[in-house]
């Protein structure tokens, strides 16, 4: 009895004294993660490094789960089959890691598809007209004390006349704050963190894709009998009302049926009905026989823990487009214009043997002084024509990234360092990773943000530190095993939506062991420890720290600025998050971002040669047409100096 009375007694002495503790830290709210899905569990707290000035009170950490009425269960998240005019009651749990308490806003919204086809939610001020609308929340905002939870009721009223198929949205926990960018302004970041609502309304189901704007634009080569490249661009459209994955495979053949090598683009896990998805690649080795064909398949699938509709229609599309070897062309343009000067000197030369000859030739060719000219000239115009159509490269110069730490573990955070300053004219970036396992475009690492977002170092590059570990980047990309050397490529962008980067800084790093890396890159002038309003890096001996619901290294929330800085942010890993458990969600992630027309750039931007066309058109004609009327003035002066001759003038 004595013994159970001294540990009562301990531990009431040590619960006092952690909650007299203050919090680890002084750092501010971890930037939030998009709205995602929810573990199967309760999440595990976690806590990571902040943005400046987003709060005094020290880090803030929270989460989302479905719940019972009494307590949070297992699903993954909130799924129903229901009818027309059905209502649903359901509750959602809200987790406070933080040891203060938080104020937080609660809503629903539409899901979107992002433009890397990832899963998205509307933000706060944009109208929802789908599953969004018809949550009804038991309250907008709830006040979670430190490390507790709140349950929330709500209500899901499904509109008698509602489309037949699924209709998916979310509903979102949000904490709003404010921080300092790298230009002092204030500027709001909003937290948030998700659990998705997915529904089907019983009625006929419609699984179709389409491939629509189908575009190919061919570039050529200064080798009049080299193979060149083309950019092909096409629309994957959601027309039914299902949602579906999409594999796709894309085929540049030429007049002759020989096939070009195409980076194919990566498989769509999820697209909502109704969603457009602009697909860009590149096709190498395209021969060019003036008309090539090129054809684009779509095999849709269900999508991962999905029922769906067992048979689904492949979508194929087909366009021709012009591939007219332009260097080709114009070197058998000027072999002409050789064998025609050399005819005309041939026979001037056969015709100056006799007197009258002679005379007549020098009455003939003293006129058409000009048709002498027409050869050079032509040969010149082809020649110009030549450089007109040979491609100009004008490839961005490339810089090099320090990786830091250079060796570590899989679960590090990692910072990226460039060795020079971005151009001036730059005014966001992108970054992504390459390597065995990821897409064959590479995985976003760093979405479009500005550059004022990031300190820089004293030699002018930018210190960029990645919310994810490896091994988060790898769970999201489907693989657990890091192998072999991975390239991190950072895009300078002049503009959000730019598709031409400005200059590319690379580096690399080698997991020569499962679990730990080394070489990592290291520029020179770029040290990420003197990099202005930034800490020297974490430290590598340090353990990381387990993944959770708004945590960097497992689903933080990307922060969506807004004021003097425009909008931008940190990238979840492959616009898909893990979940808290440290295991990838089921679909993707939800990501805070706007609708619209999404892009997936799997190669380069795309060029237009219109100019190129018109220009080579036209010197083509206006060679040809000099060539013609020297021909026929030399024939005329000929015949005219036969005439004299005959009369003896």
């Amino acid at each position: 009895m004595i013994q159970s009375s001294v540990r009562r007694l301990a531990a009431v002495l040590a619960a006092g004294l952690l909650s007299v503790l203050p919090a680890a830290g002084s750092a501010s709210a971890t930037p939030a993660l998009p709205a995602g899905p929810l573990p199967r569990t309760a999440p595990a707290p976690a806590s990571g490094r902040a943005p400046h000035d987003a709060g005094p009170a020290g880090r803030a950490t929270f989460g989302v789960q479905p719940s019972t009425a009494g307590k949070p269960d297992a699903r993954p998240d909130f799924s129903y089959g229901v009818t027309p005019g059905a209502a649903v009651g359901d509750h959602l749990a809200i987790w406070n890691y933080s040891t203060r308490p938080l104020t937080l806003s609660v809503y629903a919204a539409d899901a979107i598809n992002t433009t890397e086809g990832g899963f998205d939610l509307l933000a706060a001020g944009r109208r929802s007209t789908d599953a969004g609308a018809w949550v009804t929340l038991g309250t907008h905002q709830v006040t979670v004390p430190g490390r507790g939870r709140v349950i929330v009721p709500f209500k899901l009223a499904v509109p008698a006349n509602a489309a037949p198929g699924d209709h998916t949205g979310g509903i979102v926990a949000s904490l709003s704050g404010v921080r300092t960018d790298a230009k002092g302004d204030k500027v709001k970041v909003d937290q948030r963190v998700g659990a998705r609502v997915y529904l089907r309304v019983a009625g006929q189901l419609t699984p179709r894709l389409a491939v629509e704007n189908l575009h190919t634009s061919a570039h050529g080569t200064a080798n009049p009998f080299g193979s060149g490249s083309a950019t092909v661009t096409y629309t994957l459209h959601n027309t039914g009302n299902v949602r579906l994955s999409a594999r796709q495979t894309v085929r540049v053949r030429d007049l002759f049926g020989g096939s070009a090598k195409v980076a194919q683009p990566r498989d769509v896990p999820e697209l909502l009905p109704g969603s457009r998805l602009v697909i860009t690649t590149t096709a190498t080795g395209v021969r060019f026989t003036v008309r090539d064909t090129t054809t684009v398949t779509a095999d849709p699938g269900t999508v991962r823990g999905d029922v769906g509709p067992t048979v689904l229609p492949r979508a194929t599309a087909s366009a021709g487009f012009w591939a007219v070897p332009w260097t080709l062309l114009a070197a058998l343009l000027i072999l002409l214009a050789a064998a025609v000067l050399l005819l005309v000197r041939f026979l001037r030369r056969r015709g100056g043997a006799g007197r009258n000859i002679a005379r007549t030739s020098t009455l003939g060719l003293r006129r058409p002084g000009r048709a002498r000219a027409a050869a050079p000239t032509a040969m010149a115009l082809a020649a110009a024509v030549l450089w007109a159509g040979a491609p100009h490269a004008a490839a961005a110069a490339g810089g090099q990234l320090t990786v830091t730490p250079g060796h570590g573990s899989s679960t590090q955070p990692i910072t990226l360092t460039a060795g020079a300053p971005c151009p001036g004219s730059a005014t966001y970036v992108i970054a992504r990773v390459t390597g065995a396992g990821f897409p064959r475009g590479g995985q976003i690492v760093v979405g479009n943000s500005p550059v004022a977002t990031y300190p820089r170092t004293p030699g002018g590059g930018l210190s960029i530190p990645l919310t994810y570990t490896m091994r988060d980047y790898a769970t999201t990309a489907g693989f657990t095993q890091l192998h072999g050397t991975y390239t991190f490529t950072v895009t300078c962008l002049k503009g959000a939506f730019d598709r031409n980067g400005e200059q590319d800084f690379t580096g690399s790093l080698r997991f020569a062991s499962t679990g730990a890396y080394r070489d990592g890159t290291h520029a020179a002038g770029a040290d990420p420890a003197t990099a202005r309003g930034t800490d020297p890096g974490p430290d590598p001996n340090a353990t990381p720290a387990a993944p959770g619901p708004s945590h960097p290294a497992g689903s933080p929330a990307t922060p969506v600025p807004s004021g003097p800085a425009a909008t931008g942010g940190p990238a979840a890993p492959g616009a898909t998050a893990p979940n808290a458990a440290g295991q990838p969600p089921a679909t993707g992630p939800a990501a805070p971002g706007t609708d619209g027309t999404a892009t997936t750039a799997a190669s380069t931007a795309r060029h237009s040669n219109s100019p190129l066309v018109a220009g080579s058109v036209t010197g083509f004609a206006v060679a040809f047409l000099v060539l013609a009327l020297g021909a026929v003035r030399w024939v005329r002066a000929r015949r005219a100096a036969g005439a004299r001759a005959e009369t003896g003038d």
